[in-house]
């Protein structure tokens, strides 16, 4: 037990977070708003601890807490240095004030207070709130009480427990924009291309099944930031959600396909990749325990477990009628950002080596990506019909 609490805190402390010499400067606060589901993201130049506190009226409420040794930016947006509407959900408005020359009081305006979840990110640190609508006030506490707890023993999850389907299906390609992923410069060929090609051609062909509803989370070559894509998939209450990548090794002979769903590990293979698909960030030991929190209270493990191993199973067979030496890698967990707070069975799929040659050439082929996408949807196909509902 005491060596899987050291691999996990080593892969949380890659890079421990060193305290600011000087103010903290609050850069932006960016928000990706829904009808039932708001995510609110504070961008700052180093990381900053805080504790909220709730006041809880009869017809309203208030969030509230305190950027100590904070002072805005020189490039701070100047519409947002008061107020920021917002009027999504049960959130109306931000304020911003200065308590003192280092202070920022940061205060969410509720027409009723529901649940929300807090959590940080880092390289660039932020401070990410997930608000969901709510008509009464859910405290951290009860939040904790009310979690799913995951069947891992055999016996049915709650959701075929009760029935669920699915119907909204989250498609994600990996990177984008200013971010290309893995390179192969050899090839020229960037792994956010190949994901994005991967991505519409499973949306093409899930297309095809009328009761689905498709939803990527980029359709063009464009930058989405790891924390917006869980919000696009919790602000359309998807019922599954899964991300497409390709791998990456130091050993260039290393190839296959694996898959991943959100949870703590100790494998340094599964913490390796996990840090270059979170662009290569990590956690410091002051914020351990959050992101401990936000894994370990997932009440989905148990489906995204299943959900990974219907698609690893699926992408080997299908890879294997068409191409030789296609390796088996198997299903791992590990911390990935990407899928930090998804409300829904989540996936993360590396179909292939980009540091491969063997298989770097073949991800340049539109015949083998198609395959690589046939795999995807056969997987997700195989997962609905366990539910049942196909």
């Amino acid at each position: 037990m005491l060596k899987r609490l050291l691999a996990i805190c080593f892969w949380l402390t890659i890079s421990i977070s060193l305290p600011a010499r000087g103010p903290v400067a609050l850069q932006n606060i960016r928000y990706y708003s829904y009808p039932e589901y708001t995510r609110v993201v504070l961008d700052l130049s180093a990381s900053i601890k805080i504790a909220e506190k709730v006041i809880k009226g009869s017809d309203s409420g208030r969030l509230f807490f305190d950027l100590k040794n904070c002072r805005f930016a020189a490039n701070y947006p100047f519409e947002k240095k008061n107020a920021i509407k917002i009027q999504a959900g049960n959130l109306q408005q931000i304020r911003i004030g200065k308590g003192n020359a280092q202070t920022i009081r940061v205060v969410f305006d509720f027409d009723k207070i529901g649940k929300y979840n807090r959590f940080y990110l880092t390289s660039p640190f932020r401070i990410v709130f997930d608000i969901y609508s709510q008509t009464e006030f859910v405290s951290h506490a009860r939040q904790a009480r009310e979690q799913e707890v995951p069947a891992l023993d055999g016996s049915p999850s709650i959701a075929r427990q009760l029935g669920l389907g699915v119907h909204r299906i989250v498609i994600d390609p990996g990177h984008g924009g200013k971010d290309p992923g893995t390179v192969n410069r050899y090839l020229d060929v960037q792994e956010k291309d190949v994901t994005l090609d991967i991505g519409k051609r499973l949306n093409a062909i899930l297309n095809e099944h009328k009761e689905f509803e498709i939803i990527l989370t980029r359709c063009r070559d464009d930058y989405v930031p790891l924390e917006e894509r869980a919000a696009i998939a919790n602000s359309n209450q998807g019922d599954i959600f899964v991300s497409i990548h390709t791998n990456s090794a130091p050993r260039l002979t290393a190839r296959g396909v694996e898959s991943y769903y959100l949870n703590v590990t100790a494998d340094p293979w599964a913490m390796q990749v996990a840090a270059q698909e979170n662009a290569m960030s990590s956690k410091s030991m002051a914020e351990m325990r959050t992101i401990l929190d936000q894994i370990l209270q997932n009440s989905k493990i148990s489906e995204s477990r299943i959900l990974s191993q219907s698609i690893q199973a699926s992408m080997i067979a299908n890879l294997k009628r068409k191409y030789d030496a296609v390796e088996d890698l198997g299903v791992k967990k590990a911390p990935f950002y990407v899928l930090l707070g998804a409300q829904m069975p989540s996936a993360l799929i590396e179909v292939s080596f980009l540091s491969n040659r063997d298989e770097a050439r073949r991800l340049t082929s539109p015949s083998y990506r198609q395959a690589v996408a046939a795999g995807l949807y056969l997987g997700i196909i195989n997962f609905i019909q366990s539910l049942g509902k196909l």
